[in-house]
């Protein structure tokens, strides 16, 4: 392990997360949309990867490819897909209620840059540090069990959010299904197979990372990521929402399991 080139690394990276941080806010002071870092959030780890892991570290080949490629696959099709979701929409309406409960003008801009903005390219910078340690070490010079161990994590995890999503897309795209709940396919297993997907794949990136042991420092980015999706930002919020919007989410929730994929429960 070369600590020179690693710290070179992790600084090189903190700075391409910062210019997509703070690129992002500006554009979104100009759009008057909070919600554009949604779609585009796991370009941030994309780039600070490829910049300071890829392009400047030393790792043989092969780790280069697999890990950057499997991070840019996830990348691709969940910003496409949020993209696509998003088009011809305003602002998400979680942000704008937000504008209600900050002062409009710079108050609210500078607390959507530390709480929106900044939160996500801390966490994303942080999913890229154990990925930047694996990339910047030249040893060893094969794939060994780790690497193909975080491999599978990461496809499973890829195929329960590729799949769910199709499977919610073609739900609501039905007008039949209007106000209802999905509740079969993935759905009938995980209240959000989308998020649980999402986790995997950043804890299969990292499991991969562990070919180089002193990649477990970085663990820190792997839970930061978890609680946020499970605890914060993700799920909470999501099912809040939809027991207020759906009568029958929260008798769904009461026989799905929040996150873990499960066989229903029982309710009579």
């Amino acid at each position: 392990m070369n600590w020179t080139d690693l710290a070179a690394g992790l600084i090189v990276g903190a700075l391409v997360a910062a210019l997509w941080v703070i690129g992002l806010w500006l554009l979104s002071i100009v759009r008057r949309d909070v919600s554009i870092i949604d779609a585009v959030f796991t370009l941030i780890e994309v780039s600070v990867v490829g910049v300071a892991g890829v392009a400047m570290g030393s790792a043989p080949g092969e780790r280069k490819a697999l890990i950057f490629g499997l991070l840019c696959l996830w990348s691709v099709r969940l910003t496409a897909y949020l993209g696509w979701r998003k088009r011809g929409e305003g602002e998400d309406p979680r942000y704008t209620k937000l504008r209600g409960w900050v002062a409009e003008g710079w108050p609210f801009h500078r607390f959507a840059l530390r709480q929106v903005f900044g939160l996500q390219g801390v966490t994303m910078y942080l999913l890229a540090v154990p990925l930047l340690i694996s990339l910047t070490a030249d040893r060893p010079g094969s794939l060994g069990p780790p690497t193909y161990l975080g491999a599978a994590v990461w496809a499973t995890g890829f195929v329960f959010e590729t799949v769910g999503d199709f499977q919610l897309g073609r739900f609501k795209a039905d007008p039949a299904n209007a106000g209802a709940v999905l509740d079969t396919g993935l759905w009938r297993y995980t209240a959000h197979p989308n998020y649980f997907g999402e986790v995997m794949m950043a804890w299969g990136l990292f499991i991969a990372a562990l070919e180089v042991p002193w990649a477990a420092v970085g663990v820190i980015g792997p839970i930061m990521y978890t609680r946020l999706v499970t605890r914060v930002t993700g799920t909470p919020t999501l099912e809040k929402r939809l027991r207020r919007t759906r009568p029958d989410y929260a008798a769904y929730l009461e026989r799905t399991s929040s996150f873990w994929p499960q066989p229903p429960r029982r309710t009579d």
